[in-house]
């Protein structure tokens, strides 16, 4: 009988994977995470980054700011006596207190503009007070009389022109019918001699009426930087 030739089939074997080779080890993943100096130069880079990002976005609103200043300035040149330097129909982008404004009638008063401003006329109502002790001598309720509380009172709403200069009527009613402590010029020391008076004109107010006023014709709102710790004036 004859021998069967037994053929063997060899049939590969799936290799499954291993344990280790599926899940890592806690020696492996220790390996694999970044050491000190890794860290930090990532640290570094993201820091250099954010400082990079800082400064180009700072160039750009410097640059933009100044191109606003640019446009801005451009646009107001200064005019010959007698013409407004920005009229009444150009925008207003911010206040300069070195240009005149028609809106509102402003013009400098500085070191070398608004040299030929008297202030005088514009205190008359305070100046009498103080010389005979009431406003007006007509008798009250007549005609006179009504006439010229009539004329104060249109001056403290809508100024008070006198040649080419005008305060605002919120300053005309602070240099007339407001009283403050004031400096006794009479008095012997400095520190003594306060009384209670009417305010003196003094330039940077009358900037800053006009400011105001300036801010209320075209919707603006109004910004004020002061000192910590320095007490304002009784305007604020």
């Amino acid at each position: 009988m004859a021998k069967k030739e037994v053929v063997s089939r060899i049939i590969p074997k799936t290799r499954v994977p291993r344990k280790k080779e599926i899940e890592e080890t806690p020696a492996e993943k220790k390996k694999k995470l970044p050491t000190y100096s890794e860290k930090y130069e990532e640290s570094l880079i993201k820091q250099l980054f954010e400082e990079e990002l800082k400064r180009k976005i700072q160039e750009k609103e410097d640059e933009e700011e100044s191109e606003f200043f640019e446009e801005t300035s451009s646009k107001h040149i200064k005019r010959k006596d007698g013409e407004w330097d920005v009229p009444i129909d150009e925008e207003i982008r911010y206040f300069d207190p070195e240009l005149s404004y028609e809106i509102t009638g402003y013009r400098p008063i500085t070191l070398d503009q608004g040299l030929d401003f008297d202030p005088t006329p514009f205190r008359e109502a305070a100046l009498t007070f103080i010389k005979t002790g009431s406003y007006t001598t007509f008798p009250r309720n007549t005609k006179p009389y009504n006439d010229y509380w009539r004329e104060q009172r249109r001056r403290c709403v809508e100024g008070y022109t006198v040649g080419k200069y005008r305060i605002t009527g919120d300053h005309y009613f602070f240099l007339n019918f407001y009283t403050m402590n004031t400096v006794n010029e009479d008095a012997e020391k400095a520190t003594t001699g306060r009384i209670n008076g009417f305010p003196r004109f003094a330039a940077k107010q009358y900037e800053f009426f006009h400011y105001v006023e300036m801010c209320e014709y075209i919707g603006k709102d109004i910004c004020m930087l002061k000192a910590r710790g320095v007490k304002t004036c009784s305007l604020c």
